[in-house]
C-alpha cells in the first residue's frame, strides 16, 4: 500500500524534497499547498497533479485528503498552525527545522502529536551529511577516550545570517538549531545547562542579532563552546568548523576536512559529490525512509518531535541565558 503524502510549501526549500518524494520505493505524492500561484503552478507540472488537487490556502480543504504524512517546507512561523492542522485530520508530519519559532509552541506540537497518537519528526538532514557522520563515528568509536571539550565554529558573512524572514534571533532559531543538534547528536549527550550572549557588531544595522557566544554543559560533563559570527573571511560550510578534545586525542574540522590527531581522515559522498555540497535532496530521502519505518514498525528515529524539543531547548535556553544575563538550567520539557 503506498504512502500518500502532501507537502505544504513546494517552492524554495521546498523542492528538495522532489527527489525524496520521486526515487523513494511506495511513495505517492497525492496533494500539493503553496501560498505562491507560480510555485504551485511549477510544482504541479512536476508531480502532474490535477488542479483540484492544488491549494493555494493553507487554511483550505487540502486537510480533507486523505493522506498518510504531510511535509510542511513552510518557514517555522508557520509551522504550529499547519500542525495543528495535520494532526486534528488524523496525519503524520515531517517538519523541516526548527520545529516552531517559538520555545512554547513546539513544545505544544509535540503534546498535540503524542495525544492524538500522531507521528511527528523533524527533518535535521544534515545529522546524515557525510562530515556530519564521520566526527560521530570517531566520536562514538572511544578512539578519543573521554571528551572534555568541544569548540564549534559557524562562520557567516560580513552581513551575518538573517534567515528566510525577519526575527529578532535568526542565527540561533533559524541557523544554530543544525550546529546543536549536531552536538548531541555527535557526543550522544543531552544539554544540562547553557550561558550565552547574543548580539550585532557595530557594522549589522539591520535586524535581528546575528552573532552568538554559546556554552553548554552537557551531561557527560564535556563543554561545548559554539561561535556564530558574521566576518569577512573564513566563512564555514553548513557543517562548521571543529576542534573536539578527549583524553586520548584531538579531533579537528577545517572546511570539511577532518584530522585525527592531524592525520587527515577520507570522507566523501558515495556517488562523489564534491565533500562540501550539502546533497540537501539525498538526506531528506534519509529522512523520508526513516519516517516511514517510523509509521510502518515504530522504530523512533533520534530526530523525532520529542527527542528533537531538546535541541530546540538549546536554542530557546540561549536565547533565554542571553536575554537575562545568567545559566539557563535545561529540562523544561
Amino acid at each position: 500500500m503506498a504512502i500518500k503524502v502532501i507537502q505544504i510549501g513546494v517552492g524554495g526549500f521546498g523542492t528538495s524534497w522532489r527527489h525524496a518524494l520521486t526515487t523513494t520505493s511506495g511513495v505517492e505524492v497525492v496533494a500539493l499547498v503553496d501560498i505562491n500561484e507560480n510555485n504551485l503552478d511549477d510544482a504541479a507540472k512536476f508531480y502532474n497533479m490535477p488542479k483540484e488537487l492544488c491549494f493555494t490556502n493553507t487554511d483550505g480543504n487540502w486537510t480533507d485528503i486523505n493522506a498518510n504524512i504531510v511535509i510542511d517546507a513552510t518557514p517555522q512561523l508557520h509551522h504550529y498552525n499547519n500542525a495543528m492542522k495535520v494532526f486534528s485530520s488524523g496525519k503524520n508530519l515531517i517538519v523541516v527545522k526548527p520545529m516552531s519559532n517559538e520555545w512554547d509552541s513546539g513544545v505544544a506540537m509535540v503534546r498535540e502529536a503524542e495525544l492524538r497518537g500522531k507521528k511527528m519528526v523533524v527533518a535535521q538532514q544534515l545529522r546524515f551529511h557525510p562530515v556530519i557522520m564521520k566526527i560521530r563515528e570517531i566520536v562514538q568509536s572511544g578512539e578519543l577516550g573521554q571528551i572534555g571539550y568541544v569548540h564549534q565554529d559557524a562562520f557567516f558573512a560580513k552581513g551575518g545570517y538573517s534567515g528566510s524572514y525577519p526575527q529578532p534571533y535568526p542565527l540561533l532559531v533559524q541557523g544554530a538549531i543544525h550546529f546543536f543538534d549536531y552536538i548531541r547528536w555527535v557526543l550522544n549527550q543531552e544539554p544540562v545547562s547553557v550561558l550565552a550572549e547574543c548580539w550585532n557588531p557595530s557594522w549589522i544595522k539591520s535586524e535581528g542579532l546575528r552573532s552568538a557566544y554559546v556554552t553548554f554543559i552537557m551531561s557527560g560533563e564535556c563543554r561545548v563552546c559554539f561561535r556564530g559570527i558574521p566576518t569577512d573571511s573564513d566563512h564555514t560550510n553548513w557543517t562548521c568548523n571543529w576542534r573536539i578534545e578527549g583524553e586520548k586525542g584531538i579531533l579537528k574540522v577545517i572546511n570539511d576536512h577532518i584530522y585525527l590527531n592531524d592525520v587527515e581522515i577520507e570522507v566523501k559522498w558515495d556517488d562523489e559529490k564534491e565533500i562540501g555540497d550539502l546533497g540537501l535532496p539525498w538526506l531528506n530521502k534519509i529522512v523520508l525512509e526513516r519516517f516511514m519505518d517510523y509509521l510502518e514498525r515504530d522504530e523512533e528515529p533520534g530526530f523525532s518531535g520529542r527527542n528533537n524539543i531538546r535541541s530546540l531547548e538549546m536554542v530557546f535556553g540561549a536565547i533565554k541565558s542571553s536575554q537575562i544575563g545568567q545559566r539557563y538550567n535545561m529540562g523544561q520539557y
